[in-house]
């Protein structure tokens, strides 16, 4: 009931503020701050209701946005471009940190995962083009963006890395599907010319956060004092930022590429984690706010045609395939046939692509079938698949507590 409460004032506080009356110079301030409180106490109300957090975080942005009563957005908010990517480095930045290979583990968990994007791609695609009647080039598309695998849609764990590597290099994948489709769509003049650029753009993106990463590392900036450490984080992910939003780079491919890269001295990584362990939800808060505001729910109406037959085979094939044949079939080491739950959410990434700054939308439109699909896609995937993850899902690795960290 507190919790309740606390969030209620939070929500009445941020709707009539200041910033309704006239504008000022501490319009960005406030209405940051507005998001940042009602999102913290939104994740503790769904926690207290045995939800993840991150559905509170999404549902803040949703209720402040353009979906409600929107009072935080793109529109309204001049640095939300910047935001976005400064939380979507850190995010990414974090996942990387996280991902370890298992000694375990052999040349079946690339194969593994390489058929199971290609498995999906395949039938998503002939299902939306079979059972809603599509274009093959809108199925493609659809089919492309559906084999992507979720590693940012939740706070990495220790006792989930097997999952958290399992669905990065899913993404992987998955983003070699759609760059090659993007090529053939683009080639038979399906798409807006520049589309092939825009993934290539998707690749550069780790090339930089891979360089970024090398150079802290070369540096030694890893190995310094702590307030040192979190100081040039915050100032290089800023500065980084900026520059992703000049040149039309992805924050979230970035961001892993510098945690993979200090990922491999395991010494340090380990500090690293240990310092950012307690502020680790913080850009995943800001983060999943943000993306709550800046999608639109009332895009949904009128429903285009056949949407109800996309977004059925949107969910269904990622359920059968991801999360009901693991427990069938689960040929990698360990106790993990219950892992593919983990797997389903891929909202993050999936916004990023296509709804970001330098989404893949303003070649392939956010208007029609294809965007309400997508945004029904990132919607559900990051609230229903998020919610059924930890109920159906299992850790497979117990670890220890420092471990854990």
């Amino acid at each position: 009931m507190k919790n309740l409460v606390v969030a209620a004032f939070v929500l009445l506080l941020a709707y009539y503020g200041p910033q309704r009356d006239e504008a000022s110079r501490f319009d960005v301030a406030w209405m940051l701050g507005a998001l940042a409180l009602v999102a913290a106490s939104f994740g503790q109300l769904a926690q207290a209701a045995r939800l993840p957090a991150l559905v509170g975080w999404l549902a803040a942005g949703l209720v402040l946005g353009a979906s409600g009563l929107q009072v935080v957005g793109p529109s309204s908010l001049a640095l939300y471009p910047v935001l976005l990517l400064l939380a979507g480095l850190w995010v990414g930045f974090q996942v990387g940190l996280h991902v370890v290979w298992l000694p375990q583990w052999d040349w079946r968990g690339p194969v593994l995962m390489a058929l199971a994007t290609i498995l999906v791609f395949a039938v998503t695609t002939a299902a939306v083009a079979v059972v809603a009647e599509l274009p093959w080039d809108t199925a493609v598309l659809i089919g492309a963006l559906a084999s992507l695998w979720g590693p940012f849609t939740a706070v990495p764990e220790h006792r989930r890395r097997s999952a958290l590597l399992l669905s990065l290099m899913g993404s992987g994948f998955a983003l070699v599907l759609l760059s090659g489709a993007l090529a053939v769509l683009e080639g038979e003049a399906l798409v807006e010319a520049g589309a092939t650029a825009w993934a290539g753009c998707v690749w550069l993106s780790l090339v930089a956060g891979g360089a970024l990463g090398l150079g802290l590392r070369l540096a030694g900036l890893f190995d310094g004092a702590a307030s040192t450490l979190v100081t040039v984080l915050l100032g290089g992910f800023l500065c980084t930022a900026i520059a992703l939003a000049e040149w039309g780079l992805m924050a979230l491919p970035c961001g892993l590429a510098v945690g993979l890269v200090q990922g491999s001295a395991r010494l340090a990584t380990r500090r690293v984690r240990l310092l950012l362990h307690r502020a680790a939800p913080v850009p995943f808060i800001l983060f999943f706010a943000l993306v709550g505001t800046a999608l639109d729910l009332r895009a949904l109406w009128p429903l285009e045609e056949g949407l109800w037959q996309v977004a059925l085979v949107l969910v269904a094939v990622p359920v059968l395939l991801r999360g009901l044949a693991p427990m069938a079939y689960y040929p990698l080491p360990g106790s993990g046939q219950r892992i593919g739950w983990l797997l389903l959410p891929r909202g993050a990434l999936l916004f990023e692509l296509f709804y970001g700054p330098h989404g893949l939308a303003q070649y392939a439109g956010v208007g029609g079938l294809l965007g309400q699909a997508v945004l029904v896609d990132v919607v559900f995937s990051a609230l229903v698949f998020s919610a059924l993850a930890p109920l159906l899902g299992t850790g497979e690795e117990d670890g220890d507590p420092k471990q854990a960290a």
